[in-house]
């Protein structure tokens, strides 16, 4: 090589690493480093994430293809979603989940629900979804979930899923304020006081209309008063601590004590007698009952036709009632279902942290706006620092669904009084919310037998209170339960609750 092409050869190799030391230094003061393999080069646009999801329908349609709501998401989250829309109606919704199971073709992303039962806790044993727990600890949002909704959906420690939270101190009474003011009475505080005003609603002609028509309270098959009054009189949600021991509620002294007085209500005709066929809501949007025992906002939202046809109708809430062992609400187990990743579909930990990470962005205060208020001037608008529903919207419909977190994030639509009133009572009294101590754990024989043996007490606590069965035949009852696979229930409950439930 010729000495001059040699200088023009040496000084091109300079010039090439001169700037390739810059690119370098320039990577290190910006904090960027080489692309990965695999990966758009810094700048470049990423190809979105394709994903297919299961989820609930509740509505009468499915969302369309081209909803502006999806489009948010799918531009938010840097996705392409193809979301398979199932009617939750009845067991539609989990008899596709099973099928989708059974068939091995599986999305990328899917509800389930039950997911304590055999059938769904089985399919998380298995392995047939991704274990999330040691990736959970890494995410924006996900690491702040609420830890007794963690621990409750959780399997032997594992969270086969992403736990779709719920409000912890949400039981209450729904009641009419009208009939209590018409009456002269306070809004009841302790279990006797329960008694005492369905007694007025049912002898004292609470509407005013001359006519004995009325029911103090409305009951259905759930028997929610009783389990409510087990929790004021100082007995646990379900299942509790008992001498050590994992014991359901209806071997405490506090149910047999509320179960008496569920009796007495029916026996006066302060619950109606038909309770075991009545459908939830319907005697009290009749006018014809003044209160009943369920989620609280129920009283925001079931309501609205009744108010409307009598504008003298006033619905109320309440859950703070005194007992024995001071103010207790019945809890949520604080979520109602899992949002999973199946291996199937979900082949490579790599992927799966690709979708916890898009799960992970919905939890941004950006999509919480989106999911529990929609879309800003479609579906709500800000007016004078207030931020207001738009008539006839329905929000994000069932794109709700997809929302793991807080139900109250993002920017805040103005409530009416009951709104507010409930969404305080929720923060207020989430302290002295009574967890069921078996959400969290596994019992073998409970899993085999647990719903038949639930099945039979729940039948003799009806039988009782129509008076069907008296007191020895209420004992035979509980003792055939216990001999029946309960003791076995109770040992393998305390067994776990002493290894993971603490």
């Amino acid at each position: 090589m010729k000495t001059n092409e040699t200088r023009k050869f040496a000084k091109m190799i300079s010039v090439v690493c001169l700037t390739c030391m810059s690119v370098s230094l320039l990577a290190a003061c910006t904090g960027k480093t080489e692309t990965p393999a695999g990966q758009p080069a810094a700048g470049t646009p990423a190809k979105p994430l394709e994903l297919q999801i299961m989820m609930i329908q509740q509505g009468a349609e499915p969302p369309k293809k081209d909803s502006p709501i999806q489009k948010k998401i799918e531009e938010y989250t840097n996705t392409k979603l193809d979301i398979i829309w199932v009617p939750g109606a009845g067991t539609a919704y989990d008899d596709k989940v099973s099928a989708t199971n059974a068939s091995g073709k599986l999305p990328d992303v899917m509800l389930i629900r039950k997911t304590k039962e055999s059938a769904m806790l089985n399919a998380q044993m298995s392995g047939m979804y991704w274990d999330l727990t040691p990736f959970i600890k890494d995410t924006k949002n996900l690491s702040k979930m609420n830890p007794v909704a963690v621990k409750n959906a959780s399997v032997s420690g594992k969270l086969y899923g992403i736990p779709r939270e719920r409000v912890l101190a949400r039981y209450g009474m729904i009641f009419r304020k009208d009939w209590l003011d018409n009456l002269g009475l306070q809004t009841p505080k302790t279990a006797d006081d329960i008694y005492n005003v369905a007694k007025a609603f049912t002898l004292n002609d609470p509407d005013k209309d001359g006519k004995n028509n009325t029911t103090g309270i409305q009951e259905d098959a759930t028997m929610e008063l009783l389990k409510q009054l087990t929790i004021y009189n100082g007995g646990p949600n379900g299942w509790g601590l008992k001498d050590g021991k994992i014991t359901p509620d209806f071997l405490y002294p506090e149910f047999k004590k509320s179960l008496d007085l569920y009796k007495k209500m029916v026996s006066e005709k302060l619950i109606s007698p038909d309770f075991p066929i009545a459908k939830k809501y319907d005697y009290f949007n009749q006018g014809k009952a003044g209160m009943y025992f369920s989620v609280i906002d129920d009283g925001a939202t079931r309501h609205l036709d009744m108010i409307k046809a009598n504008p003298k109708v006033v619905v109320d809430v309440a859950e703070n009632f005194d007992g024995p062992q001071g103010q207790k609400v019945r809890g949520t187990v604080g979520y109602d279902s899992l949002i999973v990743i199946p291996k199937s579909s979900v082949t490579t930990e790599a992927k799966m942290k690709q979708v916890l990470a898009f799960l992970d962005k919905l939890g941004d205060e950006e999509m919480l706006t989106l999911l529990n208020n929609g879309i800003e001037g479609t579906d709500y608008k800000v007016e004078n620092g207030a931020t207001k529903r738009v008539d006839g919207s329905q929000l994000s419909g069932e794109f709700v669904n997809l929302r793991w977190g807080d139900q109250y994030g993002g920017i805040k639509i103005t409530k009416n009084a009951i709104e507010t009133k409930i969404d305080k009572m929720f923060a207020d009294n989430k302290g002295i919310a009574v967890n069921d101590l078996s959400a969290a754990l596994l019992s073998d024989t409970n899993t085999e037998k647990g719903v038949d043996l639930k099945k039979a007490i729940t039948d003799a606590q009806t039988k009782f209170a129509l008076g069907e069965l008296d007191d020895k035949g209420w004992s035979d009852a509980v003792d055939k339960w216990v001999k029946g696979g309960g003791d076995k229930i109770m040992e393998e409950f305390t067994a776990d609750y002493n290894k993971n439930g603490k």
